[in-house]
């Protein structure tokens, strides 16, 4: 039998070296992958250019009750060349609403696509599951993507207990632990092309019954994140999921505080310095962030940040100000300048008609032109400093109470930054080392007033790849 030697164990590092840098930067990721050799060259050169990796924040990406297509709101940049279009209609199918990222790779209702680099792939679909099983259970579906690891990347089905159709479970079944000690997941490989089932066996205890989980209360959307080849997953019955990627191994966490002491929360499972984190924010407008001491292999959770939120729901400047830095983007369900240019313009007018005829005020007349440039989107040239830019005087206050909501929209993955939504409408930056409030623009686009959408349902910040 003829055996293969791998000739490149005859040349030196820095001949390797040399070598592997004349690679395109997706090939190189690739040749990184193929030993642990090669990789110590990639890596210890610096021969991967860290600016295609997805290492810094360009956006975030929001969905809307009964709104088939995200919302993406852009931070400003002066990267040279083009921009990235939050907006995929033109190279992925019509249903792009925005179901997972992860590090610069988004999962659609049709495939998985890169903004940065204008690629989308589709997959087929999931095998069908048990009838049992299909007619109880749902699925959420998350991604798992590194490029300084692998090209490929996996899609994962998390199965969830409804409260609907709970009482066609057989007895048994109510009673049994949930997760079961033997968990079996759907998962699609982008290398094989295919879907499979993996098994991940738990280490410890169940986070509660099938019943425990039915009777939870139900949130619109639950969290994953990707970290250190873990993936964590917030589940109904305020547990995270984590599932290691390595050994197939799983466990369950609990969150700091659960549902009786604080129901209806507003919260979100998410990744910041140092790696994940979990933010909340009660029915008093108190947000406390939390974050995962994995140190030593423990797991335990640490209060960073305690603090009343009201006085900014009172803080006059956030209450008249409306434009920001930011830019966004969002599907023109009243035809594309394109496709339809006089009715377009005649939107734009009918429009300005409207606001102008009910509200003939100097103000009234300004948000025409608000409204103007949410229709034809914005394409800000200026560079967003996130620590000292647009930073909002929050000691001048409102008398009385305070008006209005807060919602979490996701954490900054580099700085100890969390993003809020004021009242479906308008983005915030807060500092929870410092307190400081920044903000970034409009989140809702006011066409969509006449569309009667209930509000947001799921966010994802977006970090580009151009790998």
């Amino acid at each position: 039998m003829e055996e293969h030697y791998d000739v490149t164990q005859l040349l030196s590092d820095d001949a390797l070296a040399d070598v592997l840098a004349r690679l395109a930067p997706r090939w190189l990721a690739v040749s990184r992958c193929v030993c642990k050799a090669w990789r110590a060259v990639v890596d210890t050169r610096h021969l991967l250019r860290t600016d295609l990796l997805p290492l810094t924040l360009t956006g975030i990406y929001f969905n809307f009750h009964d709104i088939h297509h995200s919302v993406f709101l852009s931070r400003p940049s002066t990267r040279p060349g083009p921009a990235i279009s939050g907006m995929f209609t033109d190279y992925t199918p019509d249903n792009n609403l925005v179901k997972d990222h992860c590090n610069g790779l988004l999962l659609l209702e049709s495939g998985v696509a890169n903004p940065a680099t204008r690629q989308w792939v589709p997959f087929p679909p999931a095998p069908p599951q048990p009838v049992w099983m299909k007619d109880f259970y749902r699925f959420d579906s998350y991604l798992v993507f590194d490029p300084t690891i692998s090209t490929h990347y996996e899609i994962f089905k998390i199965p969830r207990v409804p409260s609907i159709r709970f009482h066609v479970l057989d007895p048994m079944l109510k009673s049994s632990q949930w997760p079961p000690s033997l968990c079996v997941l759907q998962v699609f490989s982008s290398r094989t092309r295919e879907w499979g089932e993996r098994l991940f066996v738990r280490d410890g205890a169940a986070a509660g019954t099938v019943t425990d989980m039915a009777l939870a209360f139900s949130y619109d959307h639950y969290n994953g994140v990707y970290w250190h080849g873990a993936l964590y997953v917030h589940c109904q019955g305020d547990f995270v999921m984590i599932i290691s990627l390595t050994n197939n191994k799983y466990q369950v966490l609990k969150l700091p505080m659960n549902t009786e002491v604080c129901q209806y929360k507003n919260h979100f499972l998410g990744r910041s310095m140092r790696g994940v984190h979990y933010a909340l924010i009660d029915n008093e407008h108190r947000l406390r962030v939390w974050f995962l001491n994995e140190l030593y292999g423990q797991m335990t959770w640490e209060l960073k940040h305690d603090n009343d939120l009201s006085f900014l729901l009172r803080c006059q400047e956030i209450c008249i100000q409306n434009d920001g830095p930011w830019t966004l983007h969002y599907h023109n369900y009243f035809g594309y300048p394109s496709q339809n240019d006089n009715y377009y313009e005649a939107y734009k007018k009918h429009i300005v008609r409207k606001y102008c005829y009910e509200y003939d005020s100097a103000s009234y007349k300004n948000d025409c032109e608000d409204i103007k440039k949410d229709v034809v989107v914005r394409v800000n040239k200026f560079e967003w400093d996130s620590d000292n830019d647009d930073i909002l005087d929050t000691g001048n206050s409102n008398e009385g109470g305070c008006h209005g909501y807060f919602s979490i929209l996701g954490f900054h993955p580099y700085k100890e930054v969390i993003f809020l939504n004021q009242n479906k409408e308008r983005g915030l930056a807060y500092h929870f080392n410092s307190s400081k409030v920044q903000n970034l623009g409009s989140t809702f686009p006011k066409p969509y007033d006449d569309l009667y959408t209930q509000g947001m349902c799921g966010s994802f910040i977006y970090t580009p790849c151009w790998i």
